[in-house]
């Protein structure tokens, strides 16, 4: 602490995320490599002082490695979260897909705590169809480590024989140094989206020829206003494929997206108060708003595929 107190401090306050790992074998690494040779020799001299005192260790404590398990999910109801959701302490959905599928699968591991990470997170009211999204649980001093894949396999049904609103596929244990590959090429993978889009006024086939008609379309986008409060204010530059525009009738067509990872779709349908430069309702000169949007496909080929 005498050497890197501010970087441990902060820890300390971060109770949620750190709570266990305070002083782990990579935060060290991490902060001495912070250190200067001369402020590191200011605390701990070379060769170092002669001992004045035996050494004691006032506890003892026993830990088993993490466990990792990943696969896919899928996201079926528009009124379900990706992780807990709180505002202002209130909590606002009653479950989410990481407590419908940890609640399950911790039955059986034991852990002491976990994480839950993926690969991107769709919105409350976003469902997630195609293959899924892939996530991976850090299952943090698990009681039990060696599970066959037999077993993961049985774990994985009974997660989808418990809700209709999610499901998992390709669920695996994976070792800690292949998770690497969740955040990999973050903002190079591409994903791809259908969105049901209304025109109140309706439109004309003039405005679908011209949607179609778009192709690598380089899009700038201020930190929506929806999520300005959790985000800081940055402009980001994301790149829309393909774009293909399916007319339902005088009102409403569908719009199917193959974008970079990271694109706002909403604000790039409806302009978030021209926030997103170009959006579709420069683009028709029609007042466009989003109904309802879906994620198809996410493509990181990550985890390997299991025999279902």
């Amino acid at each position: 602490d005498k050497v890197c107190g501010q970087l441990f401090a902060t820890r300390h306050k971060q109770h949620r995320k750190y709570g266990n790992t305070v002083y782990s074998k990579q935060s060290i690494e991490t902060a001495i490599k912070k250190v200067s040779d001369a402020n590191f020799l200011t605390s701990l001299p070379d060769p170092p002082n002669t001992p004045t005192h035996t050494v004691t260790f006032g506890s003892l404590q026993c830990l088993h490695t993490s466990l990792f398990m990943a696969g896919r999910y899928n996201k079926y109801s528009r009124e379900l979260p990706q992780t807990p959701w709180f505002v202002e302490g209130e909590r606002k959905q009653s479950t989410s897909v990481q407590e419908l599928l940890s609640a399950i699968l911790n039955n059986t591991v034991k852990a002491q705590d976990l994480k839950f990470s993926s690969s991107g997170r769709e919105d409350v009211d976003v469902r997630c169809l195609g293959v899924g999204r892939p996530f991976v649980i850090e299952f943090i001093n698990p009681r039990h480590t060696l599970l066959t894949q037999t077993q993961v396999a049985v774990l994985q049904c009974a997660v989808n024989e418990s809700t209709h609103l999610v499901k998992l596929r390709h669920l695996q244990i994976v070792d800690k140094k292949d998770v690497k590959y969740l955040k990999e090429g973050e903002e190079e993978k591409t994903k791809t989206y259908c969105a049901l889009c209304l025109s109140t006024q309706g439109y004309n086939t003039a405005a679908i020829d011209k949607l179609n008609e778009l192709s690598e379309v380089s899009v700038e986008q201020k930190t929506p206003l929806r999520v300005l409060h959790r985000r800081p204010l940055a402009t980001r530059t994301r790149i829309v494929h393909t774009i293909t525009a399916v007319p339902i009738d005088l009102h409403y067509f569908k719009l199917y997206l193959t974008t970079q990872a990271g694109t706002y779709i909403k604000e790039f349908i409806h302009g978030d108060l021209g926030r997103t430069n170009p959006n579709l309702r420069q683009v028709t000169g029609v007042d466009l708003d989003i109904v309802a949007l879906d994620v198809e496909n996410v493509a990181l080929d990550w985890p390997p595929k299991c025999s279902e």
